[in-house]
C-alpha cells in the first residue's frame, strides 16, 4: 500500500527551501524541482502575495509561456515552429491552449460589446440581407473559438499537401496550423478596440478588411518560412506558403457560407418557395 508522505512540521511562515525530501512524494531533492513529480523544492506558506504572483503565472506563464510564444511566432514563425517540432517545447505555450485563449478573448469581446465587422447601415443592402447577416453574426460570434478548432483538421490537410517538401506528418501539420491560426487571430484581437469605436460602420468594415489582408500575408510568410532549407527557391517557398494560406482561407469561407445558410435556412426556404 502506498504511504502518504506527511510534512515534517506544521504550517509556519518560514520557507521550506532546503527541505531534504519532496513534500508531495518524499523523493530526495537534488535540484530546484523534484525529479519524480516535478514539484518545486521552494515551497512556502500561502499568502496574498503568493496569490498575486501565482494567478498570472498559472494563467499566462508570464515568465515565458504565452508572451514568449506569441513574440517568437510574430518575429520568426518558421524557425520557432521547427524548434517546437524538434522537441524544444518547454518554453512554449501548448498549441491548442494558445489558440483557444486568443480566440476565446475574441469571442468574449464580440458577445459582450456587440461588435459588427460590417456596415450595418448600408442603404444599398436590402433589409432581408441585413437581417440574415445579423442572425448569422449573433450565432457565429458565440462560437468563434469552436468554429476555428473544427476547421483545424481540414487546414492541416491543406498544409500537409502544400508543405510536403518539409517532411511534416499530419500531426505536425496540425500543430503548425494551430500555432499559425492562433497568431493571425491575434491581429484581429488587436483591432477590436478600433472596431468598437467604428462598430457597424463602413470604416469598421474597411478596418477588418485590412486586418484580413494582413492575416493572409502573415500566414503566407509563416508557412513559406517552414520550407527554408528544403532546396526550394524563395519563389517556390512563397508560392507554397500562398497556396496553404489560400486553401485554408477558402475552407473557412465555404464553411462560413454553409453556416450562414444553416442559420437562415427557415427564411431562405420561404424565399425559395415564392
Amino acid at each position: 500500500m502506498e504511504t502518504l508522505v506527511q510534512p515534517s512540521a506544521p504550517f509556519s511562515s518560514s520557507s521550506h527551501v532546503g527541505h531534504p525530501t519532496c513534500l508531495s512524494c518524499g523523493t530526495p531533492l537534488h535540484d530546484k524541482f523534484c525529479s519524480h513529480c516535478g514539484q518545486s523544492a521552494a515551497t512556502h506558506r500561502i499568502t496574498l502575495a503568493h496569490w498575486l504572483h501565482d494567478i498570472p503565472h498559472s494563467i499566462w506563464h508570464v515568465d515565458k509561456g504565452l508572451p514568449y510564444t506569441l513574440g517568437q511566432m510574430l518575429r520568426r514563425p518558421g524557425p520557432t515552429l521547427q524548434r517546437y517540432l524538434a522537441g524544444q517545447r518547454a518554453p512554449f505555450f501548448p498549441p491548442l491552449t494558445y489558440l483557444l485563449l486568443i480566440t476565446g478573448l475574441i469571442t468574449f469581446s464580440y458577445v459582450t460589446l456587440h461588435l459588427r465587422p460590417y456596415n450595418a447601415h448600408d442603404p444599398s443592402v436590402p433589409a432581408a440581407i441585413q437581417a440574415m447577416q445579423e442572425r448569422f453574426l449573433q450565432f457565429f460570434s458565440k462560437y468563434i473559438n469552436w468554429f476555428t478548432v473544427a476547421l483545424l483538421p481540414l487546414a492541416a490537410l491543406v498544409a500537409r499537401l502544400f508543405l510536403r517538401r518539409g517532411g511534416f506528418n499530419y500531426a505536425e501539420c496540425l500543430t503548425v496550423t494551430t500555432y499559425v491560426t492562433g497568431t493571425f487571430h491575434f491581429f484581429s484581437l488587436l483591432a477590436l478596440p478600433a472596431l468598437y469605436v467604428l462598430n457597424g460602420t463602413r470604416s469598421g468594415q474597411q478596418l477588418m478588411s485590412g486586418v484580413l489582408l494582413l492575416t493572409f500575408v502573415y500566414q503566407t510568410w509563416a508557412y513559406a518560412s517552414l520550407l527554408q532549407g528544403t532546396g526550394l527557391t524563395k519563389a517556390g517557398q512563397w508560392l507554397r506558403g500562398f497556396a496553404t494560406a489560400a486553401g485554408a482561407y477558402l475552407l473557412t469561407l465555404l464553411s462560413a457560407v454553409g453556416l450562414l445558410v444553416a442559420v437562415n435556412w427557415q427564411q431562405l426556404s420561404v424565399y425559395w418557395q415564392r
